[in-house]
């Protein structure tokens, strides 16, 4: 097996793991931890918060680490810190707990990232590292998709597929420590001043888009299942196949490259947007059978990790000197946002309701397509060019 296919299959895992179940998992699961452990919407917002802030913590301090212990051992610590925070949460018996949990697992991702999009930019060539990042991008879907039959069908409930998460979780570690590369930067000759990692023009823009859509995204992933069940009157079982296809949905994300190539990454970013901010119109004013939902949680899924992906690659070539930092600035604003969002959502639902809260959301998210993430189009021919100069 090429090393270049062993690290993108290691790097998908992990963010399967990291992203798909010890982040994003908790919305699927919030109905049934409500039933067990009765907390309020607002104290709901508080709890998901904590993972969007621990995400915030572990991706500042990220590409740092992974300069002085190198791609390997911070990946090996993301997989270990989505075990145990999983692990606590199957274990919690009040709403502190909870939050301790997801803080723990909310590590993870913000550890994640970064290492391996270091590791992609030191095994991998130039030109293919956009579409690597993608590829291992879209592992949050495969997460996603991994974890509804998992809540659905397995005995226990939430409380046992928390604990699956985290032997999964552990399971990733051999790969990480066989494929994943461990150079580090010895000597402070080579590692990044912090010169180096002050943002430009091209990484501040880039930061506010993540922001602002960082925010809009918590109306899905932190309360989707909860505004389909009490406000739709979508059964659970259906509210998780529609949450198996928002992760479905998810795996387009992987064609953010290809797509880019044909007809920009700016376009891409705009449609992208566009398939964020549509559903939650849709959640304001649908009503109907579970069925007529699967078009509207597909684009939310879609959406998102495309989005994402965008951020990704942009953030990478515009820190060309530090990729890590790159995409951990940009990473760390889209925690930042969900970290407002969620907050800001739970208050804004239990005060006016759900769909003055999506709409409000749905608003937002047309409104910073009036950015742009790079400068013209963005074909293969341009990624090459930009190499030097970033997005």
């Amino acid at each position: 097996m090429r090393a270049s296919l062993k690290l993108g299959l290691t790097g998908f895992s992990l963010i399967a793991v990291t992203y798909g179940m010890a982040r994003f998992a908790w919305g699927l699961m919030l109905p049934a931890v409500v039933k067990d452990i009765p907390f309020s919407t607002g104290t709901a917002g508080v709890i998901s918060a904590s993972s969007f802030a621990a995400y915030c913590l572990a991706i500042t301090g990220a590409p740092i680490l992974t300069e002085r212990f190198g791609p390997r051992w911070l990946a090996a610590a993301a997989a270990i810190l989505a075990a145990g925070g999983m692990l606590m949460l199957a274990f919690s018996f009040s709403p502190l707990m909870l939050a301790v949990g997801l803080f723990i697992a909310g590590l993870s991702p913000g550890v994640a990232s970064p290492s391996l999009a270091s590791a992609v930019s030191r095994r991998i060539t130039g030109h293919q590292q956009p579409q690597m990042n993608t590829v291992i991008n879209a592992g949050t879907s495969a997460g996603i998709i991994l974890s509804v039959p998992v809540l659905l069908y397995l005995p226990g409930g939430w409380r046992a597929a928390c604990l699956l998460f985290s032997v999964i979780a552990l399971l990733c570690l051999l790969p990480v420590m066989l494929y994943l590369p461990d150079d580090r930067m010895k000597n402070r000759a080579e590692r990044k001043t912090w010169r180096k990692r002050m943002p430009g023009p091209a990484m501040l823009r880039l930061m506010i888009i993540a922001l602002v859509s960082g925010s809009t995204s918590a109306a899905w992933w932190s309360f989707g299942p909860q505004i389909l069940r009490q406000q739709v009157g979508v059964n659970a079982q259906s509210v998780s196949l529609l949450w198996l296809i928002a992760g479905g949905a998810g795996i387009f994300g992987a064609l953010t490259g290809p797509v880019a190539d044909r007809i920009g990454m700016k376009q891409v970013y705009r449609i992208s947007l566009l398939f964020m901010a549509l559903p939650l119109a849709m959640l304001a004013w649908i009503q109907g059978p579970w069925w007529w939902f699967i078009p509207v949680v597909a684009l939310c899924g879609a959406g998102y990790v495309t989005l994402s992906g965008v951020l990704l690659v942009c953030g990478a070539a515009a820190n060309k000197n530090a990729p890590a930092s790159g995409v951990g600035l940009v990473f760390l604003m889209l925690a930042a946002g969900q970290v407002a969002g969620s907050v800001l959502f739970g208050q804004l639902y239990a005060l006016a309701g759900a769909a003055p809260a999506l709409l409000m959301f749905c608003m937002l998210s047309l409104l910073v397509m009036l950015l742009n993430p790079v400068y013209g189009h963005t074909s293969r021919k341009s990624l090459l060019k930009q190499e030097k100069n970033g997005c």
